[in-house]
């Protein structure tokens, strides 16, 4: 037993000096149950490949901060799990970013202009209104209600990725119901533009010297 600790710390202690061949070793040691430690939190293999990549990749650029006296795995898994954390962050943001930016697209309507606005609002409880009943139930429980998607995904059961399909899948058919609108919303919205851009060159012209 002494032997076998004593031959892992020197394995760790040629690690920390750049050895490519104590690299290989622990890759070999870690890389599958590592893989499955992660892909349990993230149940997309593509992805848990990815973060086991860059966990390695992070372990053999930060090998002079182990400690050769304790075990390499939970300073590896460690940096594995932060890395997941960390890109979990990231797609949410996105995602929530990229999902207010569409809202604020569909509600986001001209206050010089109350017929298009009505017109719009009304068009988009309509498409609200005709969502399946799984769908409209996540998207009325984060825009209505204001729960963020994970608080969503516990209460119904169900996972953060399907919260966002059912989210894409909101805005997919609410973006298809306005589409249709006809040309009375359509001359609506062509005249908001002419006003809009007209009422700019007139307020840029007079502020521009002659």
């Amino acid at each position: 037993m002494k032997n076998n600790t004593e031959d892992l710390q020197l394995l760790i202690l040629n690690f920390k000096k750049g050895n490519t061949s104590a690299f290989k070793y622990f890759f070999e040691k870690y890389h599958s149950k590592l893989t499955s430690f992660i892909n349990s939190y993230t149940n997309n293999p593509e992805l848990t490949q990815d973060i086991v990549q860059d966990a390695f990749v992070t372990l053999w650029e930060s090998r002079d901060k182990i400690d050769s006296s304790k075990s390499i795995a939970p300073y590896l898994y460690k940096i594995a799990y932060n890395i997941f954390i960390n890109n979990y962050r990231k797609h949410v943001k996105e995602s929530k970013m990229l999902d207010a930016l569409m809202y604020k697209t569909l509600i986001d309507l001209s206050e010089e202009d109350t017929d298009l606005q009505e017109k719009k609002l009304k068009q988009i409880t309509e498409a609200i209104e005709i969502l399946p009943p799984k769908c409209k139930k996540v998207f009325q429980m984060s825009k209505l209600q204001g729960y963020k998607y994970a608080e969503i995904a516990i209460m119904l059961n169900i996972s953060v990725k399907t919260v966002e399909a059912q989210m894409g899948k909101a805005f997919a058919i609410i973006r298809e119901r306005i589409k249709k609108t006809g040309p009375l919303i359509l001359s609506l919205i062509a005249k908001h533009i002419y006003h809009k851009t007209t009422n700019t060159w007139h307020k840029y012209l007079n502020k521009t010297p002659i």
